[in-house]
């Protein structure tokens, strides 16, 4: 009896005790929908690890920052296109008034010039006056000659055939000058020559030449302007060499300012404008020094040569006696 319950007890100590590593552990493989349990001896047994629950925005990774909302974008419907208002009986009336006036000032710009065509400046002292009454009309804003005729398309057409100004006009190039504007002339009346400081070089001595003695010219101006930068830029350098060709203006001017002494008791400006004027006087002097055609002429009592400066702010233009001709030019 004690043996079997010996036995017994070993038994049931053996069925008690854990598996040793020995014996190896269970490997469960898929086998497609089944499983199957196989023992790997000499098997360390691993615990299996529990699986951590990741929510998605860990298993997507930090979200970018958010974008502001856009609004939805609402083009404005166009406005209907409204037809323009009628115009009143003022602007009508104002309309009206500005296509007449237009008409007879043409019509006495076509007049005009049907004067002057019919009876052409003759005389230095003629072409003299109407440069003159010119520059009243143009100081006063009444020109007529030069507002209208040059849109002339007849007057354009008679000019074709040739030209007979009856003035010659040397001026500076300043921008502010127009000197059709200032005597009131319109085309085919005024032979311009523009240069830096009104001071006639070869080209220019050339050009007036070909303007007394091929189309009959009766006048030649030098005509001068307050506020001159070109004799103001000679003024300023002092006798010192200025750059690239503006040295051309001060040999032109050689000598301006040693003959135009600078009084103490005088602003610069006053000095400048007798500058401006001494110059005007001394290149009118220059043409008839310089050139045998002009002298001839002159002599002859067909030509007449006169400097003249013109004044920025009035717009008026005052006529000089020139000057005595020096005993070189009389030899």
């Amino acid at each position: 009896m004690l043996p079997l319950l010996f036995a017994a007890g070993l038994c049931l100590v053996a069925a008690t005790e854990p598996p040793s590593h020995e014996e190896g552990t269970k490997v469960v493989a898929r086998e497609g929908k089944g499983t199957a349990t196989k023992t790997s001896k000499h098997a360390p047994v691993v615990p299996e690890k529990p699986k951590a629950s990741h929510t998605a925005d860990e298993e997507e990774g930090p979200r970018p920052a958010s974008r502001p909302v856009r609004k939805a974008f609402h083009r404005p419907r166009p406005k209907p296109v409204q037809a323009p208002a009628a115009p009143t009986a003022a602007e009508l009336t104002q309309q009206r008034l500005m296509i007449d006036n237009a008409r007879l000032q043409q019509e006495v710009a076509r007049a005009q010039m049907r004067v002057l065509l019919e009876n052409p400046i003759a005389t230095p002292e003629a072409a003299l006056g109407e440069l003159v009454a010119g520059n009243i009309r143009f100081m006063e804003g009444r020109r007529v000659r030069s507002l209208m005729s040059n849109q002339d398309p007849a007057l354009r057409e008679s000019l074709v055939k040739g030209q007979a100004p009856f003035a010659v006009i040397i001026t500076c190039s300043d921008s502010r000058l127009s000197d059709n504007l200032i005597f009131d002339q319109g085309l085919g009346r005024l032979f311009t020559i523009r240069e830096a400081g009104n001071c006639p070089d070869i080209q220019g001595l050339a050009s007036i030449e070909y303007a007394v003695d091929h189309l009959g010219s009766k006048l030649v101006v030098v005509l001068g302007h307050t506020a001159c930068g070109a004799v103001k830029a000679v003024k300023e350098a002092h006798g010192r060499p200025m750059p690239g060709h503006l040295w051309s203006l001060q040999a032109a001017m050689a000598g301006l300012e040693t003959e135009v002494h600078e009084d103490p008791n005088e602003t610069p400006t006053e000095h400048l404008r007798r500058m401006e004027r001494g110059n005007a006087l001394r290149q009118a002097r220059a043409i008839l020094d310089r050139s045998e055609i002009v002298r001839h002429m002159v002599a002859a009592g067909k030509l007449k040569v006169l400097p003249a400066m013109y004044d920025l702010g009035s717009g008026r233009v005052t006529f000089m006696e020139l000057p005595a001709a020096t005993p070189a030019a009389q030899h």
